[in-house]
C-alpha cells in the first residue's frame, strides 16, 4: 500500500473510532452520585437527572414519586444523561438502562434532600 492509501485508511479508521465514542455515556462522570447530587445543590440552577428510554419519548425522572416529579417538571430544571437517544435509534441494552435507573435514582433523591426541598401537604 502506498502512503497515502494507508494514510486514509488511518483516518478513516480513527474518525470511526471517535465516531462510535460520541454516541456513548462518559461513564466517569456516573460514578459517584451522591456528591455530583451534593456539588450540584451549590449551583445556583440545580437540576435535576432524567434519562430516555427506547418506548417512551420523554425523559424518565427515577427516584422520586410521582408528587415530587410533578415539582420538578413544573419548577426545577432537568438534564438528559443520554440525549444521544433521541438520535440513536438502536435498542437500549440492559447494563446501561440499570446504570442510568441506579445514577439517577441516587442523584435525585440526594438532590431534593440536599435543596430542602418539602411537599405542600
Amino acid at each position: 500500500m502506498n502512503s497515502p492509501m494507508k494514510s486514509l485508511v488511518l483516518f478513516m479508521t480513527a474518525l470511526f473510532c471517535f465516531s462510535s465514542f460520541a454516541g456513548q455515556l462518559d461513564l466517569r462522570k456516573l460514578q459517584y452520585p451522591v456528591d455530583s447530587a451534593k456539588e450540584e445543590a451549590k449551583k445556583p440552577v440545580p437540576r435535576f437527572c432524567a434519562y430516555l428510554e427506547d418506548k417512551n419519548p420523554a425523559p424518565r425522572l427515577a427516584g422520586l414519586d410521582r408528587q415530587q416529579k410533578t415539582v420538578v417538571k413544573e419548577q426545577l430544571n432537568i438534564r438528559v444523561l443520554n440525549e444521544y437517544r433521541l438520535y440513536d435509534k438502536s435498542p437500549m441494552d440492559y447494563e446501561e438502562k440499570m446504570l442510568l435507573e441506579r445514577y439517577c435514582t441516587r442523584y435525585n433523591r440526594q438532590l431534593w434532600n440536599s435543596l430542602g426541598l418539602q411537599l405542600e401537604q
